[in-house]
């Protein structure tokens, strides 16, 4: 198994932030630069879940990035579950079912941990 270092777990910020920090009400030309943000969110959401089982298990990493999926996944419920565009809310829609599954996941994860070693 590869380890994927900390720093990784850290682009999941630097990719979402962009998307976090935009209010969903821009211009129709602004609302390009959402949609690059989504789908760039949405593809790293899906790919962390593609790569989860082939990490060396660390529970503080993946109990913070749990953590971090749980408020990035309702401010962008907050903020973008009720836009307008067809196409940005096809795109939010994938993402927050992405970033949910990907939240069972390392929850999953987590509790077999601590089922695993309990003393």
């Amino acid at each position: 198994m590869s380890r994927l270092p900390v720093q990784q777990f850290e682009l999941y910020h630097q990719l979402m932030m962009p998307l976090l920090n935009i209010e969903a009400d821009l211009e129709p030309a602004e609302s390009n630069i959402i949609k690059s943000h989504a789908r760039t969110a949405l593809v790293f959401t899906q790919g962390m879940r593609d790569i989860l089982d082939d990490l060396t298990f660390d529970y503080d990493i993946f109990e913070k990035l749990l953590f971090d999926l749980d408020d990035n996944y309702e401010v962008v419920k907050t903020e973008y579950a009720t836009v307008r565009d067809p196409e940005l809310k096809t795109i939010v829609d994938q993402l927050m079912t992405q970033m949910i599954k990907l939240q069972m996941e390392i929850s999953d994860k987590l509790v077999d941990y601590k089922h695993a070693n309990r003393a």
